[in-house]
């Protein structure tokens, strides 16, 4: 119908004549015609008809082959835009097109795959509808663009954009981008490897399957002295016969060409002649197909002069004493060993005397370390002077020396030497203004009568100089073989003793504490007690300076000290039972930092109170470092745990000190409650430490009382407390009681030596 509005329909050829007819008054007039016969009107219809069928089926043809065409340039169409559409998809970038109000139109699947949404989702929407964030979907202008997929892998694109226009009018965009991630990736590659080969602090030379530079970088130069224009062309001294090893040259030829690379130390000569010696790696780089270069060979120097260099102090140092500039124990060692081997072959004899400096610790302790280090090189440079050439003089610890004597037919000759070394150590050694008296006790042992190896050699050597600095300072003392089973006791005891405590072999017993003036029960101390399984009781006297060596005391110590809050604890509100418990614990236990923390959890644990517990400590602790003990005193005390110097006049306690330090009691030694029928002079001093522990408003406690005669002396004298065998042995805490002290007839002797007192 649109083809019929749009092309008027036109006169038929077979209706022409007759309008003109009837226009001419040709053809009948109406009346005419309706007065003729009806076949005339029947004629006429018939011939009207036929002139309208005729221009129907004219109309008919003609539109169908319009419609014909019309097909044809549909089929054509849709045939075009598949071909389109298997071209677009089939490009492996990313593609789009946009209508003129951003609006996507179509993309491909590479697209799809970028952004991670189909078509469906993106047609007739724009960016910030479909949650696109991609800043090249975005910008008309070329760039480079890189982003991350959905996939998490990142890609760089070439975007390129271009409008469409329709004349004046702007219909939309198109963009294609070309992924170039891997030229990208090759680009930053190439510029980070030439960054690399101006920059690297390595020398590194390429050459041609000739052996002829091709290039070099400049810390290549750097180390050859040579610059580039120099080398290039040039055979470099690397592959020259008469600058390397022949062996080891021929050695990399083979290497580099059967394993494709090698790696060694090589020697280059510097411009000014100086030899470099160089890490050497070199790898051969074989030509990618397609290429006209041959063979390359990439080399990469570096130059280990200073290493080598380092190499050689270290080696010193790891083998010499920094002090003195002896040899260390690592070296006397190999030359023990050495010195050994030749004996072995002809039949002789090898001493190695041990050397030990008497009394330097005073060095350090009253001029300092750097004294002390003055004092080991001179008694260092006397000892080289005594000895031969051909012996070896070491420094194998703090102030211990050693000194290994070759070639020798008997004793004699060592035990002369080390009279030698004596004498050389009886002059004063002079460190300024300072004059320090240093002596040397030495050990002896012999090689194959004291011992077969070098251990055993230097430990019975040791032996003996312990023997000589226990009985004889300044001496030389030769190896007995009753020294090395006084050493296996002792590291057997110690062996038992690291087993002790896991075994459950300690216990503790409590000896009873009373108050002098009316014989009360005012606490108890613990101590501990080993018994072995086969050895059977063993002294506190033999294993706690073992423990305190050892360093065992201060996992045992925190041991007694939880048994000892726990039983404390127990007695708590208990009639007849000790209301405190005294604890030793030892300078070595009081040092660590964690003691006040582990002192916290043991009462809070043990659910024992504070003022229930009485730490007793040695002088020794005042004399180490008496602000820190001051400092952790006043930590105890403010948690309200009592605090005893235990064993006092032994010592060299300061005065000053004690008064600032919160103590609430002096333990007097029982060496002065023993001795106080026997000595005016021990009485004295117990006196005096009465009075001074009064007069610091501190309480006085006497251990080791034994009689009722020291009972009463120690009571007269206004001492405060007191616990020995007089008040009860100590016993297990189950089996805790405070006996009655049997009165005993004072001897008449005993009587008046303390009234003279």
């Amino acid at each position: 119908m649109r083809f019929l509005r749009r092309r008027p329909l036109m006169a038929s050829p077979l209706l022409l004549p007759l309008c003109a007819h009837a226009q001419g008054g040709l053809l009948p007039r109406w009346d005419d015609l309706h007065a003729q016969d009806p076949v005339l009107w029947l004629g006429l219809a018939c011939v009207a008809g036929g002139l309208a069928m005729g221009g129907v089926l004219a109309l008919f043809f003609h539109q169908r082959q319009r419609l014909q065409r019309r097909r044809e340039e549909l089929r054509r169409l849709r045939q075009e835009r598949a071909r389109l559409r298997a071209f677009l998809n089939a490009v492996p970038d990313p593609m789009f097109s946009k209508n003129a109000w951003g609006a996507y139109e179509g993309c491909n699947p590479a697209f799809e795959a970028a952004v991670g949404l189909d078509e469906a989702e993106l047609l007739g929407r724009r960016d910030d509808e479909v949650g696109i964030r991609l800043d090249w979907t975005r910008k008309r202008d070329r760039q480079l663009s890189w982003y991350q997929r959905p996939n998490g892998e990142r890609q760089c694109l070439d975007v390129v954009q271009v409008d469409i226009h329709d004349g004046e009018d702007f219909l939309g965009r198109m963009a294609i981008g070309r992924d170039v991630t891997e030229l990208q990736l090759a680009r930053e590659k190439a510029r980070r490897a030439e960054t690399v080969f101006a920059h690297c602090g390595e020398g590194i030379l390429v050459c041609d399957e000739e052996l002829r530079v091709l290039d070099l970088n400049p810390a290549l130069s750097r180390i050859c002295g040579y610059e580039r224009e120099e080398l290039l062309g040039e055979v470099p001294q690397l592959w020259r016969d008469g600058e390397q090893d022949p062996e080891q040259l021929l050695a990399l030829h083979a290497q580099v060409e059967s394993q494709g690379h090698w790696s060694g130390e090589l020697l280059v000569r510097h411009k000014s002649g100086d030899p470099v010696p160089v890490w050497a790696t070199v790898v051969r780089v074989e030509p990618e197909a397609g290429q006209a270069e041959g063979v390359q060979y990439l080399s990469v120097l570096t130059d280990i002069s200073r290493i080598k260099a380092t190499e050689a102090e270290l080696l010193h140092q790891s083998l010499h004493d920094r002090l003195t500039g002896l040899p260390n124990s690592a070296l006397m060692r190999d030359r023990i060993e050495r010195e050994i081997g030749q004996a072995q072959r002809a039949q002789g004899k090898v001493a190695v005397l041990f050397i030990d400096l008497d009394d330097f610790r005073d060095v350090n302790d009253i001029a300092g370390h750097a004294a002390g280090d003055q004092v080991l090189r001179t008694a260092a440079e006397r000892f080289v002077n005594v000895v031969r050439a051909s012996d070896s003089v070491a420094r194998v610890g703090a102030d211990e020396f050693a000194i290994v004597l070759g070639g020798l037919d008997d004793e004699s000759a060592a035990l002369r030497l080390g009279d030698r070394l004596v004498q050389a150590m009886e002059e004063p050694i002079h460190v300024g203004l300072q004059r320090f008296n240093i002596g040397a006790s030495i050990g002896l042992a012999l090689y194959p009568t004291d011992g077969q190896t070098v251990d055993e050699l230097l430990r019975n050597a040791e032996a003996a100089m312990c023997r000589a600095k226990g009985h004889a300072r300044n001496s030389v003392q030769s190896y007995r073989p009753e020294l090395t089973q006084a050493v296996q006791q002792r590291f057997e005891l110690t062996h038992a003793l690291r087993l002790a405590n896991e075994a459950a072999q300690f216990r503790l017993e409590y000896q009873p504490q009373v108050r002098l003036s009316d014989g009360q029960l005012i606490g108890a101390e613990a101590l501990l007690r080993w018994r072995h399984p086969t050895r059977g009781p063993i002294s506190p006297a033999e294993f706690i300076p073992l423990a305190e060596d050892t360093g065992l005391i201060v996992p045992i110590g925190r041991w007694v000290l939880e048994q000892a809050c726990a039983q404390a604890a127990r007695w708590q509100g208990q009639a007849g039972k000790p209301q405190q418990v005294a604890v030793n614990v030892s300078a070595r236990q009081l040092r660590q930092p964690d003691f006040i923390l582990a002192l916290d959890f043991i009462l809070m644990s043990t659910g024992c109170p504070a003022t229930a517990l009485e730490l007793e400590v040695t002088e020794s602790l005042l004399l180490e470092d008496a602000e820190q003990a001051i400092r952790l005193l006043n930590q105890l005390a403010d948690r309200g745990v009592r605090v005893a110097i235990d064993d006092f006049g032994t010592g060299y306690s300061s005065l000053a000190y004690l008064k600032r330090m919160p103590v609430q009691t002096l333990k007097i030694d029982r060496s002065f409650v023993q001795e106080l029928g026997e000595d005016n002079n021990v009485a004295a001093i117990a006196r005096t430490v009465i009075v001074l522990a009064h007069s610091l408003n501190l309480d006085v406690l006497a251990e080791g009382v034994e009689t009722a005669q020291q009972a009463e002396w120690l009571r007269r004298e206004g001492c405060d407390w007191a616990q020995g065998w007089h008040y009860g042995r100590p016993m297990p805490a189950e089996a805790f009681v405070l006996p009655q002290p049997v009165p005993t007839e004072p001897r008449l002797a005993v009587v008046k030596a303390l009234q003279r007192a």
